[in-house]
């Protein structure tokens, strides 16, 4: 092999190579990473360092050169498929999907909450638990009751938005409970001033949990804006308020593990930050509520 055909493999390889580079490249970092926290000095240590500089670099520029190869090779295999190709092409069978992925890790971290709730014996944590659950079963409902819509009334486009819109309605009303239940929540931790249980598990699940809920929201709002489905909106309305709710949750828990023991202040900033979370699902009940109404009188359902 010339120098020339040496350099343009290297410019273009294929996948397998690449592959074998990743690898290597994660060992390398791995390796470099354990001898800096072993303190090993001497010439392998620094051979691995230079190896995994070089192996990083040409990693992410094989990450960016092959990407339309390994993402049209996805695709191909994806189109073979019934499920993956309505995944790929599809929104509302995507959000369907993902909405039932997500139904199982928000359950999985309400029994967490639960579990804590019993350990710790906090009605707060108990409080949560149940608060996820719900939202969760609204979540589920409004998919189900839109899949229903849709076989209802297949044939009669204005029929089923407008049965739609009165999904996207009944998750506005059904947000206001909820709402007080939060509200009473909040008023009860503040005016009985219960400690929120101390522990770094609880901090870790809850910021894992924020993060992700706060990032598919935001992506999902985006995304839904674009679509003209009521049903499809309420699943993403119900998506905000679970973020905004996860994110109250772990503000609560990192001033509870991380605080310095000023309790009035800190009780505080939770009620403040607790009944900014209950007025914003407050409003968005009431906007849904509201923007159905609208949507109906422009749209002329009866």
């Amino acid at each position: 092999m010339n120098r020339r055909s040496f350099f343009g493999f290297l410019k273009e390889p294929p996948l397998f190579f690449a592959a074998a580079v990743w690898a290597l490249m994660f060992a390398a970092v791995g390796g470099a990473i354990a001898c800096m926290a072993l303190e090993l000095t001497g010439v392998l240590p620094f051979c691995l360092y230079a190896l995994a500089a070089v192996a990083l670099g040409y990693s992410a520029y094989l990450a960016v050169r092959l990407a339309p190869k390994m993402k049209a090779g996805v695709l191909a295999r994806a189109h073979r498929h019934a499920f993956t190709e309505n995944l790929i092409s599809s929104y509302g069978f995507r959000t369907a999907a993902f909405t039932a992925l997500g139904f199982a890790v928000n359950v999985a971290y309400a029994l967490f909450n639960g579990a804590m709730a019993i350990a710790g014996r906090s009605v707060w944590f108990a409080v949560f638990a149940l608060y996820y659950l719900l939202l969760s079963g609204m979540r589920l409902g409004v998919l189900a009751a839109g899949r229903s819509a849709k076989k209802k009334f297949a044939d009669d486009g204005n029929a089923l938005y407008g049965a739609k819109l009165k999904i996207y309605r009944g998750c506005g009303i059904a947000l206001l409970p909820l709402d007080v239940a939060l509200g009473a929540a909040v008023t009860l931790m503040v005016c009985r001033q219960d400690p929120i249980p101390h522990s770094e598990i609880a901090a870790i699940a809850s910021a894992a949990y924020a993060f992700y809920k706060i990032t598919l929201a935001i992506v999902n709002q985006l995304k839904v804006r674009k679509l003209d489905d009521p049903a499809l909106q309420a699943v993403r309305s119900i998506g905000l308020t679970d973020a905004a709710v996860s994110l109250f949750a772990l503000q609560t828990t990192l001033v509870s593990v991380f605080s310095d023991g000023d309790a009035e202040r800190m009780l505080s900033l939770n009620a403040a930050v607790g009944f900014c979370v209950c007025a914003l699902t407050l409003g968005l009940g009431i906007w849904m509520i509201a923007r159905s109404v609208q949507l109906k009188k422009r749209r002329e359902i009866v």
